[in-house]
């Protein structure tokens, strides 16, 4: 289900991706040096160097035109949700930001936006065991998610971006929302993977 290179008689790290029911098809990280985009995602993220949004747009445009066999099938591509209203840790919406970029640059792709929502905060998972995430993701967030418009997604197959993988509970409840919304496929295009960020 993604591109992660194992040894044979390893398990997958990721928490979810041995789960029966994670509701996504696959995961893949555009970037092979994880602890250098992790560093940009940082600076990105919370030190607000919004210019990286322009090069993190690129870089997803040159994934997918590398993968179109893979990704062309896809209806919508949207960002993994974020929450913006009261209580809120950040002022602007990184992965939006990032999306228009990518939009600007090729807009041939079908990037959308308000596919599915936040609509309340959680806590963050940074510095959360995997037990600790997993009764957040199951609780507060997946009570949070919603998908504005079943219309758009019904029957159709969603991609969705976000900056880090590091167990996978937040594409889980993602995937969730959008199939119980009549959405085909979900799959996730992530800029890097870190275990436990």
């Amino acid at each position: 289900m993604c591109d992660q290179p194992l040894r044979l008689a390893d398990a997958c790290p990721n928490t979810v991706c041995g789960f029966t029911d994670r509701g996504f098809s696959s995961v893949r990280a555009a970037s092979e040096n994880s602890e250098e985009m992790w560093r940009i995602i940082r600076r990105y993220k919370y030190g607000e160097e919004l210019n990286w949004a322009a090069v993190l747009g690129g870089l997803l445009v040159g994934f997918l035109d590398a993968h179109r066999d893979d990704y062309a099938r896809f209806d919508l591509i949207t960002p993994s949700p974020n929450y913006f209203g009261p209580g809120a840790g950040r002022a602007f919406d990184h992965l939006r930001l990032v999306l228009e970029a990518s939009a600007r640059q090729a807009p041939e792709w079908p990037f959308a936006f308000e596919v599915v929502a936040k609509t309340a905060p959680s806590a963050p998972f940074i510095g959360k065991s995997p037990s600790e995430r997993q009764a957040i993701a199951e609780g507060p967030l997946r009570a949070a998610l919603t998908v504005p418009d079943h219309r758009r997604v019904a029957e159709r197959r969603v991609l969705v971006v976000d900056d880090v993988y590091s167990e996978g509970f937040t594409i889980r409840e993602t995937a969730r929302a959008l199939r119980a919304a009549g959405a085909r496929e979900v799959a996730e295009i992530v800029f890097t993977r870190r275990k436990g960020c």
